[in-house]
């Protein structure tokens, strides 16, 4: 503290000596080494003030001789054109943005200057092209910031950044850090909003229909974006349908709000054929899913043929057999085949056993009669029985299959 103390009046007296003419110690004005804190404080501040002055004269010193302009302190200024950039992930793009920052040395001095940055995004990067100028009075320079991410990142994520740029050298003299000028400037780097849907409707199979019929078309649809969206499922060719006589009970549009990587609730869309069919024809309905977040998302489309069966007024058997479609006509053929077959078995089952009862002899008892004549022959010949049934009969049986 007593060296502290020594140079300030060390210094007081030189100054004194530079404003005024020497003083005699016996003066009743001289200033005693042990007057009051508040006398002591007061040469501090002057002091203080000299110094400043001097750095000052030898700042003007360094001024080129031709200038005649008021010199600028040093200083430095930061300004960046986009202070609030997005970044693309959409996984079809790359995930790069880059802004253009610019550092001027608004002072009379040559100056370098450093750019440093605040920065704590984990998915994000950030970059300078350059962080160290040297500028000339009046100078400014331009540098580019990088920001490289992640496809796919949430639309939630945002991240704040600051450039500071400090002045390090004035001329060739080490700026001190108590007199360092800086600027700097902020912003704020935002994940883009990208939309991407898929359409799923598991029953993609042809709808037959016949006058006035009504079909159910049941799907879901699944938000593969990065932020909530909200989902507008629509039947493209709606307007073309109804000319040809559709019509749709429930309406032609739904939507739903999907949360991000979320799926929908099973919706369904109701189709009704038209009230008279001429006859038969095939259409095609279309069904396309949008995303409400981004309007330049491609849709997801979905195709389903519709075919109309014109109703017949002649009555056939059942009424309506032109309705029967193909599986069922061969069923009903094979059942009439298989009962006919079974006829045809059981007629020539019944006939072969009839004509085999026939073949066989029947047993008469014998009756006792008088014999008028021993010698004289009754006139009945049994061997004309034979005739009657030939061998060949046996075998019919076998040609009754056989022809089957």
């Amino acid at each position: 503290m007593e060296h502290a103390q020594g140079i300030t009046r060390l210094g007081l007296r030189r100054v004194n000596w530079i404003r005024e003419p020497p003083i005699r110690t016996t003066s009743p004005h001289h200033i005693d080494e042990r007057e009051s804190p508040r006398v002591s404080v007061r040469e501090m501040q002057f002091t203080r003030l000299l110094g400043l002055a001097v750095v000052a004269m030898m700042l003007c010193c360094l001024l080129p001789t031709s200038s005649a302009q008021t010199p600028t302190a040093p200083g430095v200024e930061i300004d960046c054109d986009e202070k609030n950039p997005e970044l693309d992930v959409h996984p079809l793009n790359d995930p790069v943005v880059e802004i253009t920052c610019t550092v001027k040395n608004p002072s009379s001095f040559q100056e370098s200057i450093s750019v440093e940055k605040e920065w704590d995004g984990l998915e994000v990067d950030m970059m300078l092209e350059e962080d160290t100028f040297d500028l000339g009075p009046d100078e400014e320079e331009d540098f580019t910031v990088t920001f490289t991410g992640q496809t796919r990142l949430s639309a939630e994520l945002s991240y704040d950044f600051t450039l500071t740029a400090t002045v390090t050298n004035v001329g060739m003299l080490d700026w001190p850090e108590a007199l360092s000028s800086n600027a700097s400037v902020s912003g704020d780097l935002s994940i883009a909003t990208f939309g991407m849907v898929d359409l799923d409707i598991s029953d993609q199979s042809t709808r037959t229909m016949a006058e006035g019929d009504e079909v159910t078309i049941s799907f879901q649809f699944q938000n593969n974006g990065n932020d909530e969206d909200r989902i507008s499922i629509t039947i493209f060719n709606a307007a073309e349908l109804e000319a040809i006589g559709f019509t749709f009970p429930g309406g032609t549009f739904v939507a739903e709000d999907v949360a991000e990587d979320g799926v929908s609730t099973v919706r369904e869309l109701v189709v009704r054929a038209p009230s008279d069919v001429v006859e038969d024809a095939r259409h095609q309905i279309v069904f396309q899913a949008e995303s409400g977040n981004d309007a330049d998302a491609p849709v997801s489309e979905v195709t389903i043929s519709l075919q109309l069966e014109a109703s017949s007024s002649a009555g056939g058997l059942g009424g309506g057999l032109e309705e029967v479609d193909k599986d069922t006509v061969v069923m009903y053929g094979s059942i009439a085949a298989a009962v006919l077959f079974g006829l045809i078995f059981v007629v020539a089952l019944a006939r072969t056993l009839r004509r085999r009862a026939n073949a066989q002899p029947v047993y008469v008892p014998p009756v006792e009669m008088e014999d008028e004549s021993g010698d004289e022959d009754d006139g009945l010949d049994l061997s004309e029985l034979d005739d009657l049934f030939s061998d060949d009969e046996d075998d019919e049986f076998d040609d009754v299959f056989a022809d089957l």
